[in-house]
């Protein structure tokens, strides 16, 4: 009776999604149904399901890979698909008004039955901002306030703040700015890289320092740039493999290390015919010929980035590693585009290989590896004007 009359007096619209009665504002609402209160309780649902997708991407993709392995695309695009909704300023306007009216007495009563190990497990305005470009005062701006429960957000036992020292991680690719915890993807890639492929990865990378220093040897005993071509056009498509969401097939990438193993053996060859110098570094004699893909696999995770930045002891100078390593990454892209283009430069090809020399070696040379990086950032510069000319003509 009461709900009756409750109907007749504040003139209430009826929800076809939910069945409960949502009144209008300034409306009598002292009769309001209890069904009410799920309106909260749904609407925060969605949004915690949103947003720990968008803050725990990685593990979200391991969850729905072994739950449904038929389905987990497809249910991660629309994931990511409300995720950019909710961050449309019209989705916002909407949210925040639906919000505002939802968490009113009885609502606001009903969010206290939410576990607080689920409160505790959301990530602050601040964060969520930082990873996804929207927070939650965007989607609900007058009424609650998502409290700092914890300091740090923990994947697998371990803390963001700890998480550059993690020993042995089951892989470690920072190369894109949407890495797991903003650090590193540790588990598997955001973008869907396995550690087994990233291990393959490291693996190639390594692969190419050790040619680079074969070729600043062969340049050194007066190797020309037809002699050249061939570990040139390597060193463009090997590194240009490793960027994210080029290629990740570890059969292929397996077939570039061994191709380069070849590579080397030529320059080798060249070399000693030229009466040169054979580089001595310990890299530059890597053997990788005889090893199966599997094998290949593990050597990647001898050369990490957490086992190589152990091996140089000094993080300031490791960071110079880093930086130089993924900016000849996209200039050896953009080279390769260049070559595509029937455009390429012996002397930039020269500078790419005496760059990836330097960052071969383990010592924390720290102005060396400055002049290095500055050095690639010139390199970069000179790739794009090749660029721009091989489109021009």
């Amino acid at each position: 009776a009461a709900k009756t009359s409750w109907h007749r007096t504040s003139k209430s619209h009826h929800s076809p999604i939910i069945g409960s009665n949502i009144a209008l504002p300034g409306i009598n609402q002292s009769h309001r149904p209890q069904n009410y209160i799920y309106l909260p309780i749904i609407i925060l649902t969605i949004i915690v399901i949103i947003s720990l997708h968008c803050f725990f991407r990685s593990q979200t993709h391991q969850i729905i890979t072994s739950l449904l392995p038929d389905w987990n695309h497809r249910l991660l695009l629309i994931l990511d698909s409300l995720a950019k909704m909710l961050h449309h300023p019209a989705t916002r306007i909407v949210s925040s008004t639906v919000a505002r009216r939802a968490l009113t007495s009885h609502a606001a009563a009903s969010i206290s039955i939410l576990p607080e190990r689920l409160w505790a497990a959301l990530p602050t305005s601040s964060s969520l901002r930082s990873s996804t470009g929207f927070g939650w005062n965007d989607i609900n701006n007058a009424t609650f306030e998502i409290k700092n429960v914890g300091k740090s957000i923990t994947t697998r036992g371990m803390s963001t703040a700890s998480s550059t020292a993690i020993s042995n991680p089951a892989m470690f690719c920072r190369q894109c700015e949407q890495t797991q915890d903003h650090v590193a993807c540790r588990t598997v890639g955001v973008c869907g890289k396995t550690a087994e492929t990233s291990a393959m990865q490291d693996a190639l990378v390594h692969t190419v320092k050790s040619i680079s220093l074969w070729c600043v040897a062969a340049r050194d005993a007066g190797a020309t740039a037809e002699e050249m071509y061939e570990a040139n056009w390597w060193t463009l498509r090997s590194t240009f493999s490793t960027l994210t969401n080029v290629n990740f097939d570890e059969d292929r990438i397996a077939e570039f290390i061994l191709e380069g193993q070849k590579v080397k053996k030529n320059l080798a060859d060249l070399v000693s015919e030229k009466g040169g110098m054979a580089p001595s570094d310990e890299v530059a004699n890597v053997d990788l010929s005889s090893k199966s893909t599997a094998e290949l696999e593990e050597y990647g995770y001898t050369v990490s980035v957490p086992n190589l930045q152990r091996t140089m002891g000094n993080d300031d100078c490791f960071s110079l590693v880093e930086v130089g390593t993924y900016a000849l990454k996209g200039a050896c892209a953009y080279a390769a585009h260049c070559h595509q283009l029937g455009y390429m430069d012996e002397e930039i090809m020269k500078e790419i290989h005496q760059a990836f020399a330097k960052l071969a070696s383990s010592e924390p040379d720290m102005s060396g590896l400055l002049g290095n990086a500055l050095k690639v950032g010139e390199i970069s510069g000179k790739v794009l004007k090749l660029l721009d000319e091989a489109h021009a003509n």
